[in-house]
């Protein structure tokens, strides 16, 4: 199965080059005419990887996927169509570690839930509904994350290693700042891709020591401030 990227299709020149020099395949987004436009070609609204490869996604986007993806990549197309506002436009956004997964569960599209059931993965009940968004997952059981309610959830686990990091540092368009979630993505079991320079955020030395502490090492895509693309989707699972 080769690599695979789902990137926005507004993304940096630079950014999509970056992960093809890579051989990663990179499969743009399309507009979700629904959604504001900060977020309308946004991959972590639209699309969701499941486990072994396989990818769910909002069903008025099947299409354009199903015709993008690789044929040996399995799509399912999700019951519920992405809606305008909160909470209606969350349901795909959510953040998968080895045994966890992590949402606002009752927001979260339904499919994606009982994928995750038959899996006997833990479903870990935040309110942040934008939890992908929030969420830079490291490894399996390493992420980071600016969001308070997160870091309390997920330290009440146990076993997940949080660090948590400044809010704001991060550009995301017609907004006031983006995430650490949609700014990243892990592009190898250890290579971490950043869009941007990470010492642009002032937990950038903080970060890079995170990561390295849990043997993931960090890719920069394209120079200048962090900008959130809506994550870096790729078909690599915890």
């Amino acid at each position: 199965m080769m690599d695979i990227a789902v990137v926005d299709c507004r993304a940096d020149n630079k950014t999509v080059y970056a992960l093809e020099k890579m051989g990663i395949t990179v499969i743009p987004t399309v507009k979700v005419e629904g959604l504001y436009d900060a977020v309308a070609t946004h991959a972590d609204m639209q699309i969701h990887c499941l486990e072994n490869g396989r990818f769910i996604c909002a069903p008025e986007v099947f299409e354009h996927y199903k015709k993008q993806l690789p044929d040996d990549i399995c799509l399912v197309k999700g019951k519920s169509a992405v809606g305008a506002k909160y909470p209606e436009d969350v349901l795909y956004n959510a953040a998968v570690l080895s045994d966890y997964v992590i949402c606002n569960a009752r927001y979260t599209e339904s499919e994606i839930l009982s994928q995750y059931n038959t899996l006997k993965k833990i479903i870990i009940n935040v309110k942040q509904g934008y939890s992908k968004c929030n969420i830079c997952i490291v490894n399996g059981h390493a992420v980071i994350t600016s969001d308070k309610g997160i870091e309390k959830s997920l330290k009440n686990v146990g076993d997940i290693d949080v660090l948590t990091i400044d809010a704001g540092h991060i550009k995301l368009r017609g907004m006031p700042y983006g995430f650490i979630g949609g700014a990243t993505g892990l592009i190898r079991k250890n290579i971490l891709a950043v869009n941007g320079d990470l010492y642009t955020h002032p937990d950038g030395k903080i970060i890079e020591h995170f990561c390295k502490a849990h043997n993931v090492e960090i890719t920069v895509l394209k120079s200048g401030i962090l900008t959130d693309i809506g994550s870096v989707i790729t078909n690599i699972t915890m």
